[in-house]
């Protein structure tokens, strides 16, 4: 088998091989990710029109965003721990979903702290 059959070289992609597929779990985990970051900015754009006084069920869905997160994270890892697979939108999608966890618990945390 010669070299130019495994991979060919493309002027703006790099290198393109042929074994490697997209990981169907890293793009759900991305996908999530994504609108865990979309639902967190419209429960902050909630919160704020009614200067932090939403109450709990802006709270409660805080904490489904969060669970969101956790998922897209889970997925992400898995969609990384794939043998030939690219990584960008899983590692996209961990650092993302990551982020966002983290974020979405110190807020918890400060909330219970008040």
């Amino acid at each position: 088998m010669k070299a130019n059959e495994l991979f060919h070289s493309k002027e703006r992609e790099g290198m393109h091989f042929h074994s490697r597929k997209r990981s169907r779990a890293g793009i759900a985990g991305f996908i999530l990710s994504m609108a865990g970051t979309v639902f967190f900015l419209v429960l902050c754009i909630v919160s704020a029109g009614v200067k932090g006084e939403a109450g709990v069920v802006i709270g409660a869905l805080g904490l489904l965003v969060m669970l969101l997160c956790g998922i897209a994270f889970r997925l992400s890892l898995k969609g990384l721990k794939e043998h030939d697979v690219y990584t960008k939108l899983p590692f996209a999608g961990l650092l993302v979903s990551g982020g966002l966890f983290v974020l979405l618990f110190c807020l918890y945390v400060l909330g219970i702290q008040i």
